[in-house]
């Protein structure tokens, strides 16, 4: 252990002393510490054999470390520790009762179309300041998402029945699919891309953002906005290093979070939340207890609402959750701080318990060019399908078949859908797929052909899909009467490009304004 420690910190800790990184990697009862020899009072200091190479620090009240010039005759003598491997696992056989799956990568493809058509819709309203969407609008998404946990059951983690709805509304305001028009989102292009791409799109966009940081999220730590808010590390160093980590997780294989947390830890990675967690502290600055600004206090809580806001809400992940109140007994981050046994949870991210890389976040992290959808582990619904697109499912749907055929179709009851020539519309233009809607239903039909009016309905739907083009904006021009209108229509340079609505009003495009008034001026007639 000795030479583990002088080789730890000649290669990996710049030649300073880091305890707890090390006991993390090989346990705490190995660390090179003189035994403890006052039962009162301890101030460990390190083994004669491996403090040798210590020298005291330039800064007068700094802490020792071996020299550079030591550093490097030791890296011609010794070899470099073992490198740190990231393991996958195996869940838990059975599932303990409160742990659940959410198979996110699907659920995020459906729900993207969801999202984007309130987007069109202009249903999503926000604040004009902040750009913070409302409370209304968060339950609207709720409605067309599939969150985590039904209903708020820990007093500390509020707000944990919207994760999913407000990472959705997060992401999307931040992406160049929308623009923010006073209190309402609405589109700023159309997007031709598939789901992968669009979502691809969002998370490259979403990972560059240097104004929202996901600590913020963290509401029971408070001071964060006070005096504690310029010594924030930038957040956009902090997302490429957990990026970095997940680059090195097995696809479809299972990751157990505290482990991964402790990987990034032990590898030193640059997820350092604040240079100055003095600042922060938790209940209220009067009476409140001061933050500690260990790894599990700080990092480990911003590492798990980056995975599950963000990561598991556009499906790069999947993720096994428990409820936060029931994450204190194997949560490492537990009993680091003051306050804490005063409350159930810290935050509603603390049920994260597992997660697996799909084959989506492997696309969009850039490990592979193409993106092939992953199959689905548990079995397809049969259905039947009749005439005027009615399709019944012949037994209850998985949540992910039923968030997709919502998509196109409205529920006349249980189990039973029915084809909607306004929702395949609505979802043809924000990204979706004639066809993928056709492989859906006749992969759980046993005949192997649609009926004929419902295949008409979709060849329709494809036909017109761009039926009807916006081409720029215009105005309309209201004549004092409708001798006028006749004079104006009547111009050799104004009938080229204006239109008569009716009797007294005439249609000018928007970039025409300025030229159609100085031409009324010219013929004498003015425009107010």
């Amino acid at each position: 252990m000795e030479t583990a420690f002088i080789r730890e910190c000649a290669f990996n800790y710049h030649g300073w002393i880091d305890r707890e990184r090390f006991k993390t990697k090989y346990g705490h009862s190995n660390f090179p510490d003189k035994p403890n020899k006052n039962e009162f009072y301890y101030s460990p200091q390190l083994n004669d054999s491996v403090d040798v190479f210590f020298y005291p620090n330039a800064e007068r009240y700094g802490p020792p470390k071996i020299p550079d010039a030591l550093i490097s005759s030791l890296k011609q003598l010794v070899d470099p520790p073992e490198p740190n491997v990231l393991q996958s696992c195996d869940l838990p056989a059975p599932l303990p009762g409160l742990y659940k799956i959410f198979e996110r990568e699907k659920l995020a493809l459906s729900e993207l179309h969801s999202v984007l058509m309130l987007l069109q819709d202009k249903q999503l309203k926000v604040s004009e300041k902040t750009g913070v969407a409302s409370l209304a609008t968060i339950k609207k998404v709720a409605n067309d998402t599939h969150e985590y946990y039904g209903d708020v059951s820990c007093s500390e983690a509020a707000g944990m029945e919207f994760i999913v709805s407000y990472g959705w509304l997060r992401l999307l305001g931040n992406s160049k699919l929308s623009k923010q028009s006073k209190t309402t989102l609405v589109p700023a292009r159309k997007s031709d891309k598939s789901a992968a791409d669009t979502i691809k799109e969002i998370w490259e966009q979403w990972v560059s953002n240097r104004v929202h940081d996901e600590f913020r999220r963290i509401n029971n730590v408070k001071g964060q906005n006070g005096k504690g808010k310029r010594f924030f590390t930038p957040v956009v160093t902090r997302r490429q290093a957990i990026i970095t980590a997940l680059k090195e997780c097995k696809t479809n294989a299972w990751i157990n979070f505290n482990e991964f947390s402790n990987y990034l830890f032990i590898s030193g990675a640059e997820l350092m939340v604040t240079t100055a967690p003095d600042y922060l502290y938790l209940f209220n600055p009067e009476y409140g207890e001061f933050y500690n600004g260990s790894w599990e206090g700080l990092e480990m809580r911003y590492l798990r609402c980056f995975l599950v806001e963000y990561a598991a809400t556009l499906g790069l992940i999947d993720v096994v959750m428990i409820p936060p109140e029931g994450s204190r007994e194997d949560d490492d981050g537990y009993g680091y701080y003051d306050g804490i046994n005063e409350m159930d949870c810290l935050s509603r991210y603390d049920g994260l318990r597992f997660f697996r890389l799909t084959p989506l976040g492997e696309y969009v992290l850039g490990l592979t060019d193409n993106y092939q959808e992953k199959k689905a582990a548990t079995p397809e619904t049969t259905l039947s399908i009749q005439r005027q697109g009615r399709i019944t499912f012949n037994n209850e749907p998985t949540p992910w078949e039923q968030r997709f055929i919502s998509l196109y179709a409205d529920q006349s009851k249980d189990r039973v859908w029915k084809l909607s020539r306004q929702r395949i519309m609505e979802a043809l233009q924000v990204g979706g797929n004639i066809d993928e809607l056709k492989s859906f239903l006749l992969t759980r039909e046993d005949q192997p052909f649609l009926p004929e009016d419902c295949e008409s309905l979709l060849k329709e739907a494809q036909a017109n899909r761009d039926g009807v083009k916006t081409q720029g904006e215009a105005l309309i021009m209201t004549c004092k009467n409708q001798k006028i209108a006749e004079l104006i229509m009547n111009d050799k340079v104004l009938s080229k490009w204006c239109q008569q609505l009716g009797t007294q009003q005439i249609v000018v495009p928007k970039g025409k304004e300025k030229k159609f008034r100085d031409s009324l001026n010219t013929m004498g007639i003015g425009c107010s």
